[in-house]
């Protein structure tokens, strides 16, 4: 009995080393395989990309990328002066020194029209040169005029129609930002034309009863004075 627990024992211690090589000729099982999270860097994708997987390009934020034209170039003009009296302008600027404008006008007694062109360098504090061409429709001005004095029979006739042209060469300075608000001066000389319409019957009115005035044109008026302006600017677009 006690020889054969010896001979199991000895076949056993045998069989071990054996059993030990088989099991390291056999082929390794595969490793798992590693996987990298993609882990993003703090501060965005402007900021640098991401850590493992494939690398991301900075890309600038779409706030900070100023894009399109660096100027408005669509602004309001309100002024007052002579001879244009009361105006508002809508202001178009194609380029930093030159500016393009048309509008309405207003002179207590009727409406009219302007438009004209100014050239001035972009600064805060900039001289301006500026020419405009101006038309205001005939209207009556016999209630104005008879608001602060006594119109005569032989005048009446003169203001139920009055309308005149003039065209203004102006020099001024401004002074805000040129792109949004500026406050604006300017002075130089003024040509205007002046229609007056029934100028017959008005100089028959002023004669007596026993001159009868057969032919008499209406005459043009050219004036050369001096024009004044002040007004502002506001840029919106």
């Amino acid at each position: 009995m006690v020889a054969t627990r010896a001979l199991l024992c000895a076949l056993m211690c045998a069989s071990a080393p054996l059993g030990a090589s088989t099991r390291a000729d056999e082929p390794a099982a595969p490793a798992a395989p590693i996987v990298l999270a993609s882990a993003s860097l703090p501060g965005g994708p402007g900021m640098g990309g991401t850590l493992g997987g494939t690398p991301t390009a900075s890309v600038p934020e779409t706030s900070a990328v100023r894009t399109g034209r660096g100027r408005h170039v669509l602004g309001l003009q309100f002024d007052g002066g002579v001879p244009d009296g009361a105006g508002a302008s809508l202001l178009y600027r194609p380029l930093k020194f030159l500016r393009l404008g048309g509008g309405m006008l207003y002179n207590s007694v009727g409406y009219g029209v302007r438009g004209g062109v100014t050239i001035l360098p972009y600064f805060p504090f900039a001289p301006s040169l500026s020419l405009e061409a101006g038309h205001y429709f005939e209207a009556s001005a016999l209630s104005r005029v008879s608001q602060f004095t006594t119109v005569s029979d032989g005048v009446r006739p003169l203001l139920s129609r009055v309308g005149y042209t003039f065209v203004n060469a102006q020099v001024g300075l401004e002074i805000g930002h040129p792109d949004w608000f500026v406050f604006f001066i300017r002075a130089g000389l003024s040509r205007v034309w002046l229609s007056v319409h029934d100028a017959q019957q008005a100089a028959q009115q002023s004669t007596s009863s026993d001159v009868r005035i057969t032919h008499l044109d209406d005459p043009s008026i050219r004036l050369g004075i001096p024009d004044v302006k002040l007004g502002f600017i506001l840029f919106f677009y």
